[in-house]
């Protein structure tokens, strides 16, 4: 009994060092239309491309075109990572934050940007390309 009781203890103990699933490979192309609303500029809609150059296990690194709230289009380079469950994205730029879901070939994300008076929500449904 006390060996059965000694192998529980150590199974459970043990759990957490075995390796995590690999998640999913996202590089490539993602491309969806947004929609959202900006502070100071008001509604901000239109056409967003993710394209992830290069990923290792659970991090990556991409550019992102999305609408201007000013009008035309910005581009800029992001870093994310998958949280442990695979399929949850958060991705960092020089001014705000995205979360995001994968769901097999879509991802819906959201941008956040705070800011006085020129706070700035926004959302996408992208989804891969060949």
């Amino acid at each position: 009994m006390k060996f059965a009781a000694a192998l529980l203890a150590a199974s459970l103990f043990a759990a957490p060092a075995f390796a995590q699933d690999a998640p999913p490979n996202i590089v490539g192309t993602w491309k969806g239309d947004s929609d959202g609303l900006s502070e100071k500029y008001g509604w901000v809609t239109g056409p967003v491309t993710l394209t992830v150059t290069e990923q290792k296990g659970r991090a990556f690194r991409a550019s992102l075109i999305y609408p201007s709230e000013k009008g035309g289009s910005k581009t800029e380079s992001v870093v994310g990572a998958f949280a442990a469950d695979g399929k949850n994205i958060f991705l960092a730029s020089d001014d705000g934050i995205h979360i995001a879901v994968l769901q097999g070939d879509v991802v819906d994300a959201c941008y956040l940007e705070p800011g006085d008076n020129d706070g700035l929500a926004l959302c996408a449904r992208l989804k891969k390309q060949p």
